[in-house]
């Protein structure tokens, strides 16, 4: 037990002492980032009742807003801890119909405490380049839209994958991040779908997508 914890206390007090000599690229920040994402076809939806193409998500929009902690520094390396405190991303799409006149379909994906590990290389004062892995708790919606009756909804509470690298320019980030996972969602209708959920309670809803993010991280 003691050599244990004279072990820990050692890498402790290590720590310590580099920390007084790193690069000013490897500390802690915090984070405001948008991104603009290219998702896969059946992305939002990849259930069993089809979707016509005009329909499907072709971009979306989103904001995150973060932290990083280093917990290892040497030199010009760091590996640390990145957390997403929120990460909110919407896509629309519409589609004219003759007889059920504009037709809508919207997706918004809510990430709450996103977390995951980061390593960072400091080239220098003013530039460095990072990856990173995140678990994303989210909460996914899917809103088929006809008129203010008739629609059809499905939602969910899953884990989501994000993968990424990016680029630090001083306090300015660019970087691209690939998302991934499915979502089983919960369905329910009203007006002319009011009964679907009778035939089909759940449909998956795929996450797939890749982003440019866009920010800053002082």
């Amino acid at each position: 037990m003691k050599r244990i914890v004279f072990f820990v206390l050692s890498i402790i007090f290590s720590f310590s002492l580099e920390s007084h000599a790193q690069d000013e690229m490897l500390e802690k920040g915090f984070s405001v980032k948008f991104s603009f994402g290219f998702p896969a076809s059946e992305y939002g939806y990849s259930g069993d009742l089809a979707l016509p193409d005009e329909l499907r998500i072709k971009t979306t929009y989103g904001l995150e807003i973060g932290n990083q902690w280093y917990l290892l520094k040497k030199e010009r390396f760091g590996l640390g801890l990145d957390v997403n405190w929120f990460d909110l991303i919407y896509g629309h799409a519409n589609m004219d119909d003759f007889l059920s006149g504009t037709i809508k379909f919207k997706t918004l994906e809510g990430s709450f405490l996103e977390f995951g590990p980061v390593v960072t290389f400091a080239l220098n004062d003013y530039l460095a380049i990072e990856g990173y892995y995140n678990l994303r708790p989210t909460y996914f919606v899917s809103y088929y839209y006809e008129n203010s009756d008739d629609y059809v909804l499905v939602q969910n509470f899953s884990f989501m994958n994000a993968m990424g690298f990016g680029v630090r320019l001083k306090f300015v980030y660019v970087g691209y991040e690939y998302t991934f996972g499915t979502v089983k969602g919960n369905v329910s209708g009203g007006g002319y779908f009011e009964d679907i959920a009778d035939f089909i309670p759940d449909q998956n809803m795929d996450g797939i997508s890749s982003k440019l993010i866009i920010g800053f991280q002082f």
